[in-house]
Formats: C-alpha cells, sequence, structure tokens
C-alpha cells in the first residue's frame, strides 16, 4: 500500500511542470497549426525557447551532479511529451 502511495506522490509531484511546458506547448502547437513555413518556424522556437528555458532554470535551481541532471533531463523530457499531448488535444479539439 505504501508503494501505491510513493508512486501517486510522485506522479503528483511532477504535475506542476507539466503545467509550465504546457504553456509553451500550446502556443506551439496554435502556431503550427497555421499555414505556411514561417509559421512552421514560429512554432519551433516555440518549442525550442519556451521548453529550453524552463529545462534550464530547473537545472539551475535543482542540479548538483551529473546524475541529477540526467534525472531532470529524462523526467523534463516525459513531461514535455504529456504537455504537447494535452497541448494537441486542447488545439484539436477546440478547431473542431
Amino acid at each position: 500500500m505504501m508503494t501505491l502511495i510513493n508512486i501517486g506522490a510522485d506522479i503528483l509531484r511532477l504535475i506542476p511542470l507539466v503545467m509550465v511546458f504546457y504553456i509553451p506547448a500550446l502556443l506551439g502547437t496554435a502556431t503550427w497549426r497555421e499555414r505556411g513555413r514561417a509559421y512552421k518556424v514560429k512554432a519551433l522556437l516555440w518549442f525550442v525557447i519556451g521548453f529550453g528555458l524552463v529545462v534550464g532554470i530547473h537545472l539551475l535551481l535543482r542540479s548538483a551532479t551529473t546524475a541529477q541532471v540526467l534525472e531532470v533531463i529524462v523526467i523534463s523530457i516525459a513531461q514535455i511529451a504529456a504537455a504537447l499531448a494535452l497541448a494537441a488535444f486542447t488545439v484539436y479539439r477546440l478547431a473542431d
């Protein structure tokens, strides 16, 4: 039972950063949906700058060792994927 509670607590601890990643994911996904090559470049800039800034600040505030840096990067990739999935669902659901 304690294992399930610990897993639940770890998942709940990750949700705030998913919401932080959601903002650039939503803006980038909405921009990506527009037509034209310039919009694709703008969307990529949203993704790179938005995600990079959040991960960079997270690394700056949290990490001290190589293992911690790798942990933050792997967890951030999973959180970015979740944020992109939520943003894609939101943008495509609202557009239809």
